[in-house]
């Protein structure tokens, strides 16, 4: 199976039927992907729509050197944000929304990974689903931005920096944050509750 970064060479060279390869490939993914970025699945489809027409009018210009997968999200996410500050609106995921149509009972909360005793293994726990829902959502847009892209989507931190145009740093800074807040959003949760 040729990979991505094949299919676009091919692409260059004037097979449309690449092309449609790669379209099939990140369909589902990538418009998971901008439906959570911006709560929406109409304007999700027109994102979709308009990261694939910019790849392909820009796929001269596609950096072989660089993987496909993170220039395709690198676009993907500077269209979400265009849409979302032309709508004057602040970015929500919907985290209790299916992620497959086909079971209406996986949702992005639950795909989230643990990595040792922190607020990620509430979010594995499955304990009060819509408090952990409702915390993220009240997270910034940049970390919940970079808790798609690394848990959802499983960029690496390389892949992740790449896609939102920091340094690797700056993500692992974001990430840790993120779940910073999410554990103190959780014990005050929690305190509440012992009241």
């Amino acid at each position: 199976m040729a990979t991505d970064e094949q299919l676009m060479a091919d692409f260059i060279a004037g097979s449309e039927s690449a092309f449609g390869e790669l379209v099939s490939r990140y369909e589902r993914e990538l418009f998971i992907f901008l439906q959570r970025f911006v709560n929406n699945g109409a304007a999700a489809e027109d994102l979709f729509q308009e990261a694939f027409i910019q790849v392909y009018r820009n796929a001269d210009k596609f950096d072989a050197q660089r993987r496909f997968r993170s220039w395709l999200f690198t676009i993907a996410s500077n269209k979400a944000r265009d849409y979302l500050r032309s709508s004057h609106r602040r970015s929500t995921q919907s985290l209790d929304a299916s992620l497959d149509p086909d079971n209406k009972k996986a949702a992005f909360a639950d795909m989230l990974e643990a990595d040792g005793d922190s607020a990620q293994d509430l979010l594995i726990g499955g304990e009060d689903a819509e408090a952990v829902r409702e915390m993220i959502a009240k997270l910034p847009d940049i970390y919940r931005e970079v808790l798609l892209l690394s848990y959802f989507n499983h960029f690496s931190y390389k892949q992740t920096a790449e896609v939102l145009n920091v340094p690797v740093g700056t993500v692992k800074s974001r990430l840790h944050s993120a779940l910073g807040q999410f554990g103190r959003l959780w014990k005050q949760r929690q305190a509440a509750q012992r009241l």
